[in-house]
């Protein structure tokens, strides 16, 4: 058992030492740039100390949302919870609330794409059906395909010709 835990707290040690190594690699980054546009040097003491203290604002941030999420009774946190953290800087709140806005007509749009695909799939695949349960033989045409190769034709379903034309019209799509 204590095996276990010790196992689990190396595992949650190495996880933060990559999220820190992960962090302070981005900040060398963004140093780097400030640096070459700025034409300034930053020592690696000071790109420590911003890498450690963007960590532990992070950590701040991440608690934060949580104790939103839990006093709304949710266990999840969604961007009502991202928009309060963010409340004290107008300019971030600002963005934040345009990307979710542009998010939000995104996904409405990509909902009504698919209910339109799922529409229209159903409507496809219910005209085999409605020509089975009227009784036409299961090589009859639909309404538009009657109507390209001559409508009232009294081709017997299983001839060879009636089939070739059924083969070509599907073939053509």
């Amino acid at each position: 058992m204590e095996e276990d835990e010790g196992t689990e707290e190396q595992e949650r040690f190495s996880h933060r030492q990559r999220l820190k190594a992960a962090v302070h690699y981005t900040v060398g980054c963004l140093c780097e740039d400030v640096a070459s546009d700025k034409e300034v040097q930053f020592s690696k003491q000071t790109i420590a100390a911003i890498s450690e203290l963007t960590f532990r604002q992070c950590e701040h941030f991440a608690k934060d949302l949580e104790m939103f999420a839990r006093h709304a009774k949710r266990s999840t946190i969604n961007t009502e919870d991202v928009k309060l953290l963010a409340r004290r800087s107008n300019s971030l709140l600002k963005y934040i609330t345009e990307k979710n806005e542009e998010l939000t007509q995104f996904n409405i749009e990509q909902r009504a794409k698919k209910k339109k695909k799922l529409e229209d799939d159903k409507t496809k695949s219910l005209a085999p059906a409605e020509a089975a349960a009227s009784g036409r033989d299961s090589l009859a045409l639909s309404p538009g395909a009657e109507a390209a190769f001559g409508e009232g034709r009294q081709e017997q379903a299983d001839s060879p010709e009636r089939r070739m034309k059924l083969s070509a019209f599907i073939l053509s799509f």
